[in-house]
Formats: C-alpha cells, structure tokens, sequence
C-alpha cells in the first residue's frame, strides 16, 4: 500500500506539466467532449467558462467523481449548484482531488449575466472568485486565491463563441512560487467555438494555453440519438487523449458518463449527475 501511495506522487509529479488539463473535473459532459466547452452555456459547473452560468433558466445542481487512470488515491469528487436571481446567475462550486498524503481542495463562487447587445443579440459575462489548499504529508500547505473571467456571445445563428481567462491573480507570481503551488492554479486562457448545425448536433472546438507548458487543441461532437439519450465523443492534444461518453435525461434529472483515454497512462472514468430544481 506504502509503495502504491508513492506511485501516485510521483503520478501527481508527472502530473504536473500538463496542468489544468490533467484533472478530469468541470462535468463529465465537457470531458466527454475533449474537455472543450469554453463556448457552451447553459452549463451548472461553469469551469472552463463562468460565463456558461448566464444562460441556466433554472436551479441546477450537479455531483462528479473522477478517478484517474484508475488510481483510488487519484480519485475526485465535486458538487455545483448555480441558480439564477434578478440580478444575474449566482453559482458554487467545491471540489476535492487526491489521498491523504496529497490533497487539494478548492472552493469558488461565482457570477454571471447577460448582457444585450441589440434586441436579437447578448454578451454573456461571468466572474469566479475561488480559494484552493494543496497539502502535501511534511511539508507546509499552500493556499492560492484563484479568480477566472469569462465571455460568450452568438456570432452567427448556430454559431457561438466563448472566451475564458482562469487563475488570474497568478500572473503576478514568481519562479518559485510556481514549484510551492497547486499545479491546477497555473494561469491560462482558452478560446473556442460550439456550432450547432441542427437542435439534434452540437460540434465544439477550443484552444487552450497553458501560461507555463504551451497549447492545448481540443474538439467533441455530441448528437442526440433519441431526445432522451445524447452521445458524445472527443480528441485533444498536449497530451493526446480520447474521450467517449453519454448523456441520459428523465425529466429534470440528467445522468452523464465519460472515459478518457490518455496516450501513456491509461483510462479515466468519470460520472455525473445532475437535476434541475
């Protein structure tokens, strides 16, 4: 067990240059689509775009487990809950990811609203205001506020684009702050599109770049066999992995499924579920 447990360090370790890309977090959805989603709305999790809060009609909250390349002491667990008001769609967040020798914990709360542009036309906006603590066994914990911004808006019927910065306030920080924090705080910045070229299909695309360890090329399609049954499946790079998942609904209650398929270090399930209150 001892030796099992240093094995997923040095995992967390190897973990580490991929960033943010590496924790299958956010919504099985969006990791069933390739973890591309920054121009997807109406979306209660809201983490590759706070802005996709502003475009929830109703209270919605969701759980998500992830377990990385099957590894218990990888394993990831997350509930969401968003809910629009008069003055726009508040929303919160709280994850926890990783074993007793090395855990992070985050907390956000967020924000989000639309804005008319002209009568046909919105800008949605979206701000997440978080805190996370990475404790390692020996060492001292480390805690880093975390602040994400987030915009989308329709370019053309069926086309909509989303732009999302995350971890901000990390910009600011120097070489060795980088060795002490959370690899999941790194600063980065993700463009992308999602066109829908009938109410039965949904096509999405982002380009995600991490500050410190390069660009991230993401695509999904997901189609709706039955109104009751979506499917969905997805590539990216940086590193190279496929994703396959489905989506069951009943009424307010939404059921989500996805695997991940990394090119060296194997298969991630992930599962959620979601109803909307």
């Amino acid at each position: 067990m001892r030796a099992l447990r240093l094995l997923a360090l040095a995992a967390l370790a190897l973990l580490a240059p991929a960033s943010h890309a590496q924790l299958a977090e956010g919504g099985a959805r969006v990791l069933a689509l390739g973890r591309a989603g920054v121009a997807l709305g109406g979306d209660a999790w809201g983490h590759t775009n706070p802005a996709a809060w502003a475009g929830l009609d109703e209270t919605r909250a969701a759980l998500q487990a992830s377990q990385a390349f099957g590894l218990s002491e990888l394993r990831l667990g997350a509930l969401a809950a968003a809910t629009p008001t008069p003055l726009g769609t508040a929303a919160l967040h709280a994850r926890t990811y990783g074993f007793s020798e090395r855990r992070e914990t985050r907390v956000v709360a967020g924000v989000a609203r639309s804005l008319p542009l002209s009568v046909t036309r919105r800008l949605d906006v979206g701000l997440a205001v978080g805190v996370e603590s990475a404790t390692t066994e020996g060492y001292a914990s480390e805690t880093a506020v975390l602040v994400g911004l987030g915009v989308q808006g329709d370019v053309l019927p069926g086309l909509r684009a989303g732009l999302a910065a995350r971890n901000v306030l990390g910009l600011g920080l120097d070489d060795t702050a980088d060795l002490r924090r959370s690899a999941s705080t790194v600063p980065g910045l993700t463009v992308g599109l999602a066109y829908s070229p009938s109410a039965r299909a949904t096509l999405v695309l982002d380009a995600d770049h991490d500050l410190d360890f390069g660009t991230s090329i993401r695509a999904g399609a997901e189609v709706l066999a039955v109104d009751a049954l979506a499917l969905r499946v997805g590539v990216s790079t940086e590193p190279v992995r496929f994703t396959l998942g489905a989506g069951v609904r009943a009424g307010a209650l939404r059921a989500d499924l996805a695997v991940e398929s990394h090119e060296t270090l194997g298969l991630t399930p992930a599962v959620g579920i979601e109803i909307g209150l």
